[in-house]
Order: structure tokens, then C-alpha cells, then sequence
């Protein structure tokens, strides 16, 4: 690097650009050219800031650990609640709280073999608390335990009393499924679902696109005429969603099974566990 000639661009850049932008004369240039010239500016920048650094004969440290960050909130919530014990789905005894949770599976059902007795979640979610901002667990209301003991074991238990009655051949079952959960400050349970989201990419999450809609509470009257998700398609039973004028999804069972197996062939399952 010719240090002369970079100090004397630099001076003539100085010379050219103006102090103050409130007293520039802009209006003579058009705005393909002012964004052309911002993006000239960003791209200075950077490489200004790449040979500055080059420069300084202290290096600067590759990762800077910043406990505001929200990324590093999530990773840590999420990672704890990791820890905690599994219990079975639908029977863990009343508790108060909102936060982040985790359902697993350890059937037979053929899709979800490849994870089931793994330590990869079928499912992650939150729950907010009752009154947002609150402090106490108390105050967060029994959050966490409705969802999982209430709205998920429901709708397990609905799709596998429907499987019963039709005689299928193969069907999940609510003793199949296995939870965990961590109660969280209030606000912080979303970053915590984000992270767990993006490191397990769970296929019951409508955020991963395979089999979502495990996640709904129930359509209202007005929105009857939706289109049937793949989870109801694949595992019929919640009565809020085969009602008339429920649209059939245009996805086979076939086909979402299809969908799940191609998942798995790309995301390998994390952890092999004890399958009782």
C-alpha cells in the first residue's frame, strides 16, 4: 500500500466533501445519482474502516460476548430450557407462569420416525402472559400450563380419538408426546421461541412450512372458509376445523408425509434419546 498516495486522496476527499449538509446545494442533483452516490459512500466507508483496522497495530477481538443483545438472550433462554426435564404432555401438575416450551415425540407414527426419541422438538412455542410486563410468575398467569395441558394435549387427544373411531392404520397418540418448558421474564419468551425455531426448524412450526397449523386455537366464523392446514389434513379430529365450508387443503396425506421426510433428509435429527 502507497501511504502517500492514500493520505493525499483522503486530503482531497476532505477538500471536496462538504461540513455541513443543512447549507449543500442539492437540488441539482437527481435522485439516481444521489443514490448512487450513497452507495459509493457506504462502499468507502467500509473499506475505510477495513484499512483503519488493518492499521492499528492492537487487534480488535473476533467476538465481542454483548448480554443486551437479543440474539444472545435468546440463545441463552433457549438453551436453558433445554435443560430442564421432559415430562409427559397433557398431565404435568398446575403451575403459574408464562415462556417457552418444547413437544417431543417417541411413537411409531412413519413420518416422524426419524425424530421420534430424539432431541429434536416436533414442536416449540411461547406463551405470553396474562397482563403483559408483569414480574412475577404469578402475575404471568397460568400461561405455559394451558398451553401445553390445555389447547396442545386437546388437539393430540381430538386427532387421536378421530384416528380410533375411523380405524386407521396409523395415528399419533397423546401418550406419545413429552414436554418441556422454562418460565421466562415476560418479553423475552419470543426471542427464546426465534432461537429454538431456527436451530430445530420444527415441523409442526408454521414458520418451518411443513406441517403447520398444529399451532392454531381455532378459526372464528368469519374465517371458516379457510383452507384446511396440512396438520389437520394429516391428523383430522379438531372439530373447529372439519366443519362445513372448511376447505380441503389441495396437499394429499400422501403428500405432506412426502414433504416431512424430504425435511428430515435435509435436516438431520439432533440427539438420539431413549424412545420409552
Amino acid at each position: 500500500m502507497d501511504s502517500a498516495a492514500v493520505a493525499e486522496a483522503l486530503r482531497g476527499l476532505l477538500e471536496v466533501l462538504p461540513v455541513d449538509m443543512a447549507s449543500a446545494d442539492i437540488s441539482a442533483v437527481n435522485a439516481r445519482r444521489r443514490k448512487r452516490l450513497r452507495e459509493l459512500i457506504r462502499e468507502a466507508i467500509q473499506r475505510l474502516e477495513y484499512v483503519s483496522a488493518g492499521l492499528d497495530p492492537v487487534q480488535v477481538p473476533r467476538v465481542v460476548f454483548d448480554p443486551s443483545n437479543p440474539e444472545v438472550v435468546g440463545k441463552l433462554i433457549g438453551d436453558t430450557m433445554l435443560e430442564q426435564p421432559r415430562g409427559p404432555l397433557g398431565s404435568t401438575p398446575r403451575f403459574y407462569g408464562s415462556g417457552v416450551y418444547a413437544v417431543y415425540y417417541t411413537g411409531d407414527f412413519p413420518a416422524y420416525l426419524p425424530i421420534s426419541g430424539t432431541d429434536t422438538p416436533i414442536y416449540v412455542g411461547k406463551a405470553d402472559p396474562a397482563i403483559l410486563d408483569v414480574r412475577t410468575s404469578v402475575e404471568q398467569g397460568e400461561r405455559l400450563y394451558g398451553r401445553l395441558n390445555g389447547d396442545h394435549a386437546r388437539s393430540i387427544r381430538q386427532a387421536e380419538d378421530h384416528a380410533r373411531g375411523t380405524n386407521a392404520a396409523a395415528f399419533i397418540k397423546l401418550a406419545e408426546f413429552g414436554c418441556r418448558c422454562l418460565v421466562v421474564r415476560s418479553a423475552w419468551q419470543r426471542t427464546a421461541e426465534d432461537y429454538l425455531i431456527g436451530r430445530f426448524k420444527p415441523i409442526w412450526n408454521d414458520e418451518v412450512g411443513i406441517c403447520f397449523g398444529f399451532g392454531k386455537h381455532g378459526d372464528a366464523p368469519t374465517t371458516r372458509a379457510n383452507t384446511r392446514s396440512p396438520w389437520d389434513t394429516l391428523h383430522p379430529g379438531r372439530p373447529w376445523a372439519t366443519r362445513a365450508g372448511k376447505l380441503a387443503n389441495p396437499l394429499t396425506t400422501e403428500h405432506i408425509n412426502e414433504r416431512i421426510l424430504g425435511h428430515y433428509n435435509q435436516n438431520s435429527p439432533f440427539g438420539r434419546t431413549s424412545r420409552a
